[in-house]
């Protein structure tokens, strides 16, 4: 099926509501996953792999194991990187905008392609941005000059060890920052998702209706769904 990037949006941020997450989380992981559809990349695809651990982690801290003025790294005790990009990512940044460099390293944590969206911020406010992760078959690296929004990506054969983990370096350019440019194009055609992926997703997002009370009844508040 396909639907617009205002369509993804809305839907993951009623399902990530619907997960637990904080509001403002919410807004900014359904942002992320548009994201991703405008890169080429499947963003709600990605997210699926995701929806079965997403809500059971909602209350599961994450950790912090060394910070230092160039340094931070998280455990994420085996969650997703939705449950700390935001922060995380921000902490790094100040850093790096503060001191030149910084480095950030998130381990133990799964759908590391969704943090690339909070990268692109990174870049957007002036930054060289590497990002590195590997599996049990490949190693993944995304890069992001300062200024760009849309990231260079290679993957390359190799034995990286069982752990789930991505490292980021900040860095001040060293040549001038690009220009970032929409594909308007593609928006205006929408993008594809699976059908399956868009009803477990409405699911989620049925979580937060209000319910069909009387009260909500004489305040004009029906039974149906709002992202139907």
């Amino acid at each position: 099926m396909r639907v617009s990037l205002n369509e993804i949006q809305v839907m993951c941020r009623k399902a990530f509501e619907g997960m637990g997450f904080a509001v403002g989380d919410c807004e900014d992981a359904a942002e992320l996953v548009g994201w991703l559809h405008q890169q080429g990349l499947d963003g709600t695809g990605t997210l699926a792999k995701a929806l079965d651990y997403l809500q059971s982690e909602a209350e599961r801290p994450y950790t912090l194991s060394h910070e230092d003025s160039a340094l931070l790294v998280i455990d994420a005790q085996g969650q997703s990187v939705l449950r700390c990009a935001a922060t995380v990512v921000e902490l790094a940044l100040g850093k790096a905008l503060r001191d030149g460099q910084a480095v950030l390293r998130i381990q133990h944590c799964h759908n590391r392609l969704l943090l690339l969206g909070y990268l692109s911020q990174a870049a957007e406010r002036g930054l060289d941005v590497r990002a590195q992760w590997g599996d049990a078959r490949q190693r993944h690296v995304a890069t992001f000059a300062a200024g760009a929004t849309c990231p260079g990506l290679y993957s390359e054969d190799t034995e990286t060890g069982a752990e789930q983990s991505i490292t980021v370096l900040f860095s001040q350019p060293t040549q001038p920052a690009a220009t970032a440019a929409t594909n308007l194009a593609t928006l205006n055609q929408g993008f594809e998702v699976h059908e399956q992926t868009w009803q477990r997703l409405k699911q989620f997002a049925e979580q937060i209706l209000v319910e069909s009370t009387e009260a909500s009844r004489r305040h004009g508040a029906g039974g149906g769904s709002d992202v139907d």
